[in-house]
């Protein structure tokens, strides 16, 4: 008698008897557009490649920035170490961006170049937020009242004192002092320096003198 040769079981039909009824239409699906899905799990693996790819150079950039900012710091002062930190903004990771910029405003207002530190204290405002663009805007301020713009150095440190955490009082009541002087706003400088005579500060003695001054003039 002839063999017969046993009939080969369908491989999706094997998998459908071991399986849920409720499953087989996604079982249906996925050997139906098998093809597709390949492609798919083909584009999600070339997706993660390149982006671990591109973490890698990201991590490397900011690594190289950062050793570069640090060597500009260490073996420059003064106007050469403005200039270099100028240049390195025109190419530094946006990571690291805000560090040199900080750098920068703060190595201008060493300077005495107020007008150049007001610009680098505000693009510092736009680049950051939370207690960095705090702090910023508190060097901005600084520079408007060193380069004469007393009035807007007064409005801005009046809508920081309304924002300051209680870490923040003692700097902010004496950046709003200096700046109400810088704007020939007595009464608005004696507020502050009276709010400064009720914290425990170093040079109260100067406080008081200052008080005394204002109320007395």
């Amino acid at each position: 008698m002839a063999a017969t040769n046993p009939v080969q079981p369908d491989v999706l039909t094997d998998i459908e008897s071991h399986t849920p009824e409720s499953l087989h239409p996604i079982l249906e699906a996925a050997f139906t557009y098998r093809k597709q899905l390949i492609t798919v799990v083909c584009i999600i693996l070339a997706v993660t490649v390149a982006y671990a790819g591109y973490r890698a150079y990201s991590a490397r950039a900011e690594a190289n920035a950062q050793a570069r900012l640090g060597e500009i710091m260490v073996s420059s002062t003064g106007a050469d170490r403005l200039t270099k930190l100028d240049a390195m903004l025109g190419d530094v990771t946006a990571s690291v961006r805000p560090a040199v910029t900080l750098e920068a405003a703060q190595t201008a207002m060493d300077l005495g170049d107020y007008t150049k530190a007001e610009g680098y204290w505000e693009s510092l405002v736009g680049m950051t937020e939370g207690e960095m663009q705090f702090v910023a805007r508190l060097g901005r301020a600084k520079a408007m009242a060193m380069s004469g713009k007393g009035a807007d150095a007064l409005k801005e440190m009046k809508e920081l004192a309304g924002l300051a955490s209680a870490a923040y009082t003692v700097p902010v009541y004496r950046q709003l002092a200096l700046a109400a002087e810088a704007a020939g706003d007595k009464a608005e400088a004696l507020t502050a320096y009276k709010k400064l005579d009720g914290e425990d500060i170093g040079d109260k003695p100067y406080i008081e003198y200052k008080i005394s001054q204002l109320e007395n003039n």
